[in-house]
């Protein structure tokens, strides 16, 4: 009897068959009208091939990089300036023609000044860095942060690139003097990211990272934790694009705690460093961080609205800097420096992306450049001869002038490896101001984000014929002014533009004449043609490394 009361508590069959339906039919009619959004608009749109997760499936579960979902995008959309896709049941617009490219990303910037990034978050101290600030606090931070890469800065770091070239001088000129016949082999990847990881740590922050002498280098170890995948990156990035809210709720950093902690203790050293030795004048990015934050709290005292103890000189900043590094960690916005633009977290936000986008980027065109002179021996040589000739000029060596106005044809070299592999395959912005498409009664509305597929743009043979080849001359003469604007974006466009891209060519310009000078490269048994990629990585990624091999060239 008792059994049979419970059994008649409980709801029947066809109530939990109802109440199921309802909910699905509920759920398919919110999803249909989600996916409703580009063809009620009349705009062109590559049909969802998920319920759930949009035109991302392939990409969220890993079949697909991120660099070709986006190109097969671009491709199902061909003969359209310009169409739908979504990510999960988000609306976004993928842009084809460099002319529309144009006028979004530098015509009508203000209309898209913000990239597809989440907005900057107080709980976490790394956040706070270019890529994802926004509107007026981005443009201020961008103004302060241009001067870094003036020519007379980029001059001022000549000798400090040099030291550099020298330790792989010594590392290359063992290694291919070794008995084993595969001591000369070297993966380009891994080579190229101790090189850079080097060189940013001297120039930008005056340190020695000893990443090419040191195989257990720490900065190396944490450079490759960075762009190592790991599930817990997986899911935040997953949870972030479903339900953000719970992100911000658990205060879920983006940077795992072991990198956060590294980079933190490493920044508060080096400011220690530099207040116990105030006679060491530097001129770099770290020191230009220290100076803005100095001159901003100056500012405020002398109106009066900034009652801390620091009393304005670098010394001060130095001591603010330092405290607000306690434990590893930056300081959110306090109340103390709720007015200042360069709190600590701004200022250890932009020296942490800074360090990531310095090295690896770099590396990345690095190792596909000395990729592809292996595969085109005959460009190599080609390239070898320019830079012999302009070290004839200039008495056996190449200063900052002689790198950077007359290594003509490596140049073009190094504009034909970021076309062919773009280090950011993928540009974003968001819509901060209704905008309507020229001649079509198409409107972006707010909020609504805009994608550009750079890989596809540069492997589109309307603009680079025969795009799988590797054709220097396509950025030579001629061949160079017929680019069309806006196909051609491997450092972005508009005033969001890469700030760094002037010291990335010109260490990349500063590298490949020395290994050109000294060295042949060739393909060997480990050479993979073509090259495969990881589809669980952010970036343009080869699985197992780019393996070349290094002969010395006869004195």
């Amino acid at each position: 009897m008792a059994a049979f009361t419970i059994l008649s508590t409980l709801p029947s069959v066809t109530s939990v068959v109802l109440i199921v339906s309802s909910v699905a039919l509920c759920a398919a009619y919110y999803l249909h009208k989600k996916y409703s959004y580009w063809a009620k608009r009349g705009v062109p749109y590559v049909k969802p091939d998920s319920w759930f997760f949009g035109n991302t499936k392939e990409m969220i579960f890993q079949r697909e990089s991120t660099t070709f979902m986006f190109a097969r995008l671009y491709n199902e959309l061909a003969g359209h300036k310009f169409g739908g896709y979504y990510r999960n049941h988000k609306p976004f617009l993928v842009l084809r023609d460099p002319e529309l490219i144009r006028l979004i990303f530098v015509k009508n910037f203000s209309h898209f000044h913000d990239r597809n990034t989440p907005d900057e978050r107080d709980f976490d101290p790394l956040s706070k860095h270019l890529l994802n600030l926004r509107g007026q606090r981005w443009k201020n931070v961008r103004y302060k942060l241009t001067p870094t890469f003036s020519s007379g800065k980029l001059k001022g770091m000549h000798e400090l690139m040099q030291a550099c070239i020298v330790e792989l001088d010594d590392y290359l000129t063992k290694a291919t003097s070794g008995d084993s016949k595969d001591s000369n082999v070297q993966d380009l990847r891994e080579l190229m990211a101790k090189f850079t990881t080097d060189v940013i740590g001297a120039c930008a922050f005056g340190l020695n990272c000893n990443s090419i002498r040191d195989e257990n280098s720490e900065f190396r170890r944490i450079g490759r934790l960075i762009f190592s995948f790991s599930w817990r990156s997986y899911i935040r990035a997953i949870v972030l694009t479903l339900a953000p809210g719970i992100v911000m709720a658990t205060k879920w950093k983006n940077a795992r705690p072991e990198i956060e902690n590294f980079f933190m203790s490493v920044l508060k050293g080096a400011v220690e460093h530099r207040k116990s030795h105030t006679e060491q004048k530097r001129n770099d990015f770290l020191q230009l961080l220290i100076n803005i934050q100095a001159e901003e709290r100056k500012q405020l005292e002398s109106n009066g609205q900034h009652n801390g103890t620091q009393n304005g000189t670098q010394n001060g900043t130095q001591n603010g800097i330092q405290n607000g590094l306690q434990n590893g960690h930056a300081e959110s916005v306090s109340e103390k420096s709720k007015d200042i633009l360069f709190d600590d977290s701004v200022v250890a936000s932009n020296a942490f992306i800074f360090f990531i986008a310095g090295f690896e980027t770099t590396a990345s065109t690095l190792s596909y450049c000395l990729y592809e002179l292996a595969l085109n021996p005959d460009i190599g040589e080609k390239l070898y001869e320019e830079v012999e000739s302009v070290k004839q000029a200039h008495n056996g060596t190449l200063d900052y002038d002689a790198v950077n106005k007359e290594l003509v044809y490596m140049e073009a070299v190094i504009s034909e490896t970021l076309r062919k592999y773009p280090p950011a395959s993928v540009l974003g912005r968001r819509c901060n101001e209704a905008f309507q498409i020229p001649d079509t009664n198409v409107v972006i509305e707010e909020g609504v984000g805009v994608t550009v597929s750079v890989y596809g743009l540069h492997h589109d043979p309307q603009y680079f014929p025969e795009p799988e080849k590797f054709k220097p001359e396509r950025f030579l003469g001629e061949n160079k002014d017929k680019i069309v604007p806006g196909s051609y974006l491997p450092f972005g466009d508009g005033p969001r533009i890469c700030i760094g891209m002037r010291f990335a060519h010109y260490e990349m310009k500063s590298v490949l004449s020395y290994i050109i000078s000294n060295y042949t490269i060739h393909r060997c048994n480990k050479t993979v043609v073509p090259l495969q990629y990881d589809t669980r990585s952010l970036l343009h990624t080869p699985v197992g490394g780019v393996w070349v091999q290094f002969q010395k060239r006869p004195k």
